[in-house]
């Protein structure tokens, strides 16, 4: 067997094969024999029909039957020899045999692209960061929210700012009568909150119960609609008391007030300080995905971008999406991963990095001892193969970044996410 390879890029390759007769004349003539004898034709019994005969009548199709048979094989023997490992399915450029003549095929394939990673990338690694710091603001949003999950709901006569409300909805067309079948029942509102605010909500201050008050909402794809508000029940929030009592209620190894807000500051800044690692390991991978010339292969952005699809379909089962549009704006998305995807396994190897399984049974145990009452959960969820496979990869991943960020010149900006919601108040 004679094989070439010709590299049309950096990812796609066309292997040319020819497959001399005597390596498959042992192998056609028991195909031959075995059609052969399947073959009827009048005149003659299964399988006693001349060779000359049956080579005029299907010995085309058995020498394309054969053809095909014998590709799949070589093609495999080739990749063998050659060390080459394609990335998606082969297509069949070209393909010719006959008895007694050479088989000579040649398909086209892609393989992981050819690159380097930048020269002395570890000396080049340049990141300004902001790291956010908890404030008092943060602590007691928190309170406040602590608050509201353990507050009751107590009836009311008449409506004010802040109050709920339990009502159906009635839309009314532009003469004030009903539309029939665009009614929405028992819904929750607060008045001065969300899409009901100070403004929408002002028709409803001291209204009562069974009141019926008519508003213009904004409503769908209609800028504003008519509705007939149909008031069932009004009720106000009662908060508990912001004291130690609250803090024991809250957990009960939390001895007061100040336990309980200690460890709102402590939890708030490991999420911060989390979504800082986040957003340093992304611009690192920018940093990478910036400074290295890749080319993605055309196969695994196509199946990138249909699996993504398919995810879209089930989050939103109930709306149709323009598929090429969805695929277009999502496509420098798929890049980006992709081309991640390959530098990460090159720095992998570059960098020596390795998992010991001692590694990955530290991480379950510490999850166990972390989370007792889950842990037979969790030793179910680990014996799974492709659970466990995925946090190898990700504690891989963990030890490449704590490498790169050794190698990085960061400079880091300290805020406090007052200054965050500044910004946000601002837009």
């Amino acid at each position: 067997m004679k094989t070439s390879i010709n590299k049309k890029n950096t990812f796609t390759r066309e292997l040319n094969v020819i497959v001399p007769w005597s390596s498959l004349e042992s192998d056609f003539k028991k195909e031959f024999n075995a059609q052969k004898k399947k073959y009827k034709i009048p005149g003659f019994r299964p399988g006693k029909a001349p060779n000359s005969i049956v080579k005029k009548n299907i010995g085309p199709a058995i020498e394309a039957n054969f053809a095909e048979i014998s590709l799949n094989k070589f093609y495999q023997e080739a990749l063998r020899d050659l060390e080459i490992v394609p990335i998606n399915q082969a297509q069949v450029k070209k393909i010719d045999f006959k008895e007694n003549s050479d088989l000579t095929f040649s398909v086209v394939f892609e393989v992981s692209p050819e690159f380097n990673l930048p020269t002395n990338y570890q000396k080049k690694i340049k990141i300004k960061i902001d790291q956010f710091e908890v404030s008092n603001d943060d602590v007691k949003q928190s309170l406040d929210e602590l608050r509201v999950n353990q507050s009751k709901l107590e009836s009311v006569d008449a409506a004010e700012m802040g109050h709920y409300l339990y009502a159906d909805f009635q839309e009314l067309d532009d003469s004030g009568i009903a539309i029939i079948g665009s009614r929405i029942e028992n819904q929750y509102i607060k008045l001065g909150d969300g899409n009901f605010n100070k403004v929408l909500s002002k028709p409803f201050i001291n209204k009562k119960v069974s009141d019926k008050v008519v508003v213009d909402l904004p409503y769908g794809d209609k800028k504003i609609s008519k509705f007939e508000v149909s008031i069932k029940k009004i009720e106000k929030q009662i908060l508990p008391e912001l004291n130690d009592d609250f803090a024991k209620s809250v957990s009960k190894d939390l001895k007061n007030l100040n336990d309980l807000k200690s460890r709102l500051k402590d939890n708030i800044q490991s999420n911060l300080n989390s979504d800082y690692e986040k957003r340093l390991q992304n611009m690192i991978m920018d940093h990478f995905i910036n400074a290295t010339k890749i080319e993605v292969p055309i196969s695994m952005q196509a199946n990138f971008l249909e699996n993504m699809v398919e995810e879209e379909k089930k989050k939103n089962s109930e709306k149709d999406i323009n598929e090429k549009e969805f695929k277009d704006k999502m496509k420098p998305y798929a890049e980006k991963n992709i081309k991640w995807l390959f530098i990460r396994s090159k720095l992998i190897e570059a960098e020596g990095i390795k998992l010991e399984e001692s590694d990955t049974d530290k991480f379950i145990s510490n999850t166990i001892k972390n989370n007792k009452e889950q842990a037979d959960e969790i030793k179910k969820y680990y014996d799974n193969d492709e659970n466990k496979n995925n946090l190898q990869s990700n504690l891989i991943t963990d030890k490449l970044f704590k490498l790169l960020v050794g190698y990085s010149n960061i400079t880091i900006n300290k805020k406090s996410t007052d200054e965050l919601r500044e910004k946000k108040n601002e837009k």
